[in-house]
């Protein structure tokens, strides 16, 4: 009896030891993720500081034609504007104190806008581009999409080779519209995703190409369409928030935001949040 209470007492005592030491390592992981947010909320604050905004208001333009990422709802999460851009760009102001305001137009005004100071920043799903870049400045990424084909369920169509002698549709100024001249074919360019998408359903066309995100988005409210990929012609690209040229502050600003979002954990939640609309 003495050998067993002994193995038992010594058996207690090495489980005891084990759960002291998983939650130190616990602890410590917890102290080390707090430590984490803290810097980059401080990392955050200090960039903040030097922004002029007229109001204390942050003026985004966007192109509310591109959901999940903005779009128009009945009450979204900034006025009627609502999807994953409007979240991030809301954060980003209640990160820094600020308001913000929505100025929606077409998605080719963007960059003249904010080069006349209509606007002090872009966010729309706007791909980086070295020839955008020689306009306006961009944020580290935030996002990382391809393009992909949206065309009937019956279609032939199974890569982007396919497309030759297609009637093809593209939405103006948009990614897929730069993919689908490199690639040396004809086009229909429209100014909104919904009058292309109608144009599909209604036989129109024979495939649009767009963002990957937002083809989910219409394939799933318009029945009889699918989705087809071809990595091999469609490279990743990154989304970015743009400024304007020279407008380091505010850049400085955003970045840290971004930054914050992403160490959180908030950008994940805001992203499978409106991506588990579109399933």
């Amino acid at each position: 009896m003495k050998k067993l209470s002994k193995v038992v007492a010594l058996s207690l005592t090495a489980a005891l030891a084990a759960s002291v030491l998983g939650a130190c390592g616990s602890s410590d992981k917890k102290t080390e993720t707090a430590a984490a947010e803290s810097a980059a909320e401080t990392e955050a604050a200090q960039a903040a500081e030097g922004v002029s905004l007229e109001d204390n208001t942050l003026v985004a333009g966007t192109n509310a034609e591109f959901p999940p990422f903005e779009y128009v709802a009945g009450q979204g999460v900034i006025d009627e504007f609502d999807g994953i851009d409007m979240a991030i760009i809301k954060q980003i102001a209640d990160d820094n104190g600020w308001n913000v305001k929505i100025n929606n137009m077409e998605f080719d005004s963007l960059s003249v806008a904010l080069k006349n100071g209509q606007i002090n920043c872009a966010i729309a799903g706007m791909t980086i581009t070295d020839e955008r870049k020689e306009e306006i400045t961009f944020s580290d990424p935030y996002y990382t999409a391809t393009q992909v084909m949206i065309v009937p369920e019956d279609s032939t169509i199974a890569s982007a080779k396919d497309m030759e002698g297609k009637k093809i549709s593209v939405i103006q100024g948009y990614t897929g519209e730069t993919v689908v001249q490199e690639l040396g074919y004809q086009y229909d360019s429209f100014k909104k995703g919904a009058d292309a998408v109608l144009e599909l359903v209604n036989g129109k066309c024979d495939v649009l190409v767009i963002d990957s995100a937002t083809a989910e988005q219409y394939v799933k409210e318009n029945k009889g369409l699918k989705i087809v990929e071809d990595p091999e012609a469609f490279a990743n690209e990154q989304y970015g928030i743009a400024v304007q040229k020279g407008d380091d502050a505010l850049l400085n600003a955003i970045n840290a935001s971004l930054k914050k979002m992403q160490e959180d954990g908030t950008m994940d939640k805001i992203i499978a949040e409106y991506m588990d609309k579109t399933e």
